[in-house]
């Protein structure tokens, strides 16, 4: 039996692999089912629960019905097993407790390596170059100010390979100054998040971004 968090992003997979195959937006389920679309999208997302009612009117809109969807979502659940593969490139340990403390809360399965300076991270990267595409990570959460060498050097290295430029690299750091913002995107970063000092914001935060990059969008597959 799957646990109740994978079950949960299982649900809101499939209830959008059968929306995007009848052709319907999260707008248009929404109306049929007399929800919000915000909600279908936090569904969508595994990220909320799911009253029977409300998953009445979903499968009634998708032309089904709930055992077909909890019988699709607890296969798919079970079968996928493979967890996110998170690097977390980070050299302060509280930060790194704080960050591995949030993604366990997530409802999205996830496995984190941590690299504690910028030569350690250069020295991955290097590795990566001679591994397969299914045993990259599948995104990349960096600080900027890493001993042994920089996370912007870190992360020109990351988008200028090939390999791994795919990868969505997130920098993760507690300056707030427009220059860092500017300077990041402008290698390609994929997002810039401060470190929220709040337990609460911080979980909710690291949760927003795995659920947006891996139950919102779609990204290259490597396995």
């Amino acid at each position: 039996m799957a646990d109740s968090h994978n079950l949960l992003g299982a649900i809101g997979k499939t209830i959008r692999k059968r929306r995007e195959q009848l052709g319907i937006s999260q707008t248009e389920l929404a109306e049929k089912a007399g929800l919000h679309r915000t909600y279908i999208n936090n569904i969508e997302g595994g990220s909320k629960n799911i009253s029977i009612d409300s998953l009445k009117g979903i499968a009634d809109a998708l032309k089904t019905n709930i055992s077909e969807l909890l019988s699709s979502a607890e296969e798919s659940s079970e079968d996928s097993g493979q967890p996110i593969r998170i690097l977390l490139v980070e050299d302060n340990p509280a930060d790194v407790f704080m960050f591995k403390r949030c993604v366990k809360q997530s409802s999205l399965p996830t496995a984190v390596e941590v690299l504690d300076n910028g030569k350690k991270a250069q020295d991955q990267l290097d590795k990566y170059k001679d591994m397969p595409p299914d045993e990259l990570p599948d995104i990349v959460f960096l600080d900027l100010n890493l001993p042994g060498r920089s996370g912007y050097e870190i992360l020109v290295d990351l988008k200028s390979n090939d390999m791994l430029r795919h990868i969505p690299v997130i920098i993760l750091t507690t300056s707030s100054n427009p220059q860092d913002v500017r300077r990041t995107y402008g290698h390609f970063a994929n997002s810039f998040m401060t470190k929220p000092v709040d337990p609460s914001e911080y979980e909710k935060a690291i949760n927003n971004v795995l659920t947006y990059w891996f139950a919102t969008t779609l990204l290259p597959s490597s396995r």
